[in-house]
């Protein structure tokens, strides 16, 4: 299987049954720094390293950080909401008659703003300020609970990544071996700059979520090491009929620098209660493949679902079968010899059905670049860094294997033959360049 499949760590899947059934199609797991603390990461950090280990796979980690994120407070119970009822929201702790906010959004609000509660189930119409209490009207019944994310439509929401808790919690999730750094709500390729030069070596996951992301697309996808189109929160900055338009701008403008892209979002929400998905989510699945992406990623279908692992079992044979009839014709600027060795191996692996292409690597780069090409063979990069094999769980058609220090040419290929032979793989590429030298690819070699 080419297309990576992500899921979301939370209760639904700590077991280890639970856990180690998953591990057979999941590349990476993602942990939600919106949720929880430093010591429920760490134990899933722990949980997800001990199963992996068990079944002798590596998978990633994803932190995805809250960004400037606008919630609810603590509430001291769940509150139900009728449609038309007068609601009082304020910044700072919960008193009576008054929902608690974690952020001043008064400066956000203008005219006929609306507030919007958990991916829009509750919304508000703004009706009054005064005094920092912001009075609403309810437009629909529903529940409000702690800590759920807020959204304002027809508002002018100025906050940017990263926030000074982003800077805390990327250090945070660097020494504790995360791979990927989920950047929220990011407005501009500055945000993403200014991250690196805090955060220092991280790859950047830029998450698409602002309709000023949208259209800045392209200076965003060149700065990112990867971009998410996080639907959930993008589809109150746009018309929710656009969205499919601009998910396929953004796989395009990602696949145009070479950058992975991950689709994600309510992909198979109805299988959060429902052991079957709706015909419309295993059509959008495949149609996200089919359009492209690396990643396709589950968020509460996993984290709190009842049915996790059917979940993830539908969408990666869903991917699969899309995979079969994806054709994917992706330019490819020529600037160095390792780039003309890629594109070479890639038309010989496809011209002549190759089982796959081999890419013994120091740091990833000639995998990344056959991932680009999107070749129909399946690409395995062999690495003795582990870092480097976990960050290359994110590209499509990568799979990456460790092999030990070898000083000659020579003691590469007998590595990749055993390989080879132990996987049943007959025909085959091996690219390569000078033994222990990053960035020297200048070799291709055929096997049969």
């Amino acid at each position: 299987m080419k297309t990576k499949i992500i899921a979301t760590y939370g209760p639904g899947i700590e077991q280890k049954s639970v856990l180690s059934k998953l591990m057979k199609h999941v590349d990476i797991f993602r942990i939600n720094f919106s949720h929880g603390n430093e010591g429920k990461w760490l134990d899933a950090v722990e949980n997800i390293t001990r199963v992996s280990k068990s079944l002798g796979k590596e998978v990633s980690l994803l932190a995805d950080l809250p960004g400037p994120k606008i919630r609810l407070g603590v509430l001291k119970s769940d509150i139900n909401v009728k449609k038309g009822d007068i609601v009082t929201f304020r910044y700072g702790k919960s008193q009576k008659g008054v929902v608690p906010l974690d952020h001043d959004i008064s400066p956000y609000l203008l005219d006929g703003s609306i507030i919007s509660i958990g991916d829009g189930y509750l919304n508000f119409s703004v009706s009054k300020l005064k005094n920092g209490n912001i009075m609403c009207t309810a437009l629909n019944a529903g529940q409000l609970s702690s800590r759920k994310g807020i959204n304002i439509k027809k508002g002018n929401v100025t906050a940017a990544p990263p926030t000074p808790e982003d800077i805390r919690l990327a250090k945070f999730a660097k020494e504790n071996c995360f791979d990927f750094i989920g950047l929220s709500f990011v407005r501009s390729a500055k945000n993403i700059a200014d991250a690196r030069r805090r955060m220092g070596d991280a790859f950047m996951v830029a998450k698409i979520e602002r309709a000023e992301a949208v259209r800045r697309i392209d200076e965003i996808a060149n700065e990112a090491d990867a971009i998410m189109v996080a639907r959930g929160d993008l589809a109150f900055e746009i018309p929710v009929e656009m969205l499919p338009i601009i998910q396929a701008k953004i796989i395009r403008s990602s696949m145009k620098f070479y950058k992975p892209v991950i689709v994600a979002t309510q992909m198979l929400a109805s299988m959060v209660s429902s052991p079957m998905p709706t015909r419309a989510e295993v059509n959008d699945i495949a149609t996200a493949v089919l359009g492209g992406a690396d990643c396709v990623m589950l968020s509460e279908e996993t984290a709190i679902g009842k049915y996790p692992v059917e979940a993830v079992r539908t969408l990666a044979t869903t991917a699969r079968n899309a995979e079969e009839i994806a054709i994917h014709h992706q330019s490819f600027k020529i600037g160095m010899i390792s780039d003309s060795i890629a594109f070479a191996a890639a038309e010989i692996a496809d011209n002549y059905k190759t089982d796959c292409i081999f890419a013994p690597t120091q740091t990833g780069s000639t995998a990344r670049k056959l991932s680009a090409l999107r070749s129909k063979s399946n690409i395995i990069a062999l690495s003795r860094f582990p870092k480097v094999r976990r960050r290359l769980n994110i590209y499509y058609g990568v799979h990456s294997e460790a092999i030990t220090r070898y000083d000659t040419v020579d003691g590469m290929l007998n590595q990749v033959k055993a390989i080879a032979n132990k996987k049943g793989i007959k025909r085959y590429i091996v690219v390569s360049g000078s033994p222990n030298h990053a960035g020297s690819t200048n070799t291709l070699e055929y096997i049969e």
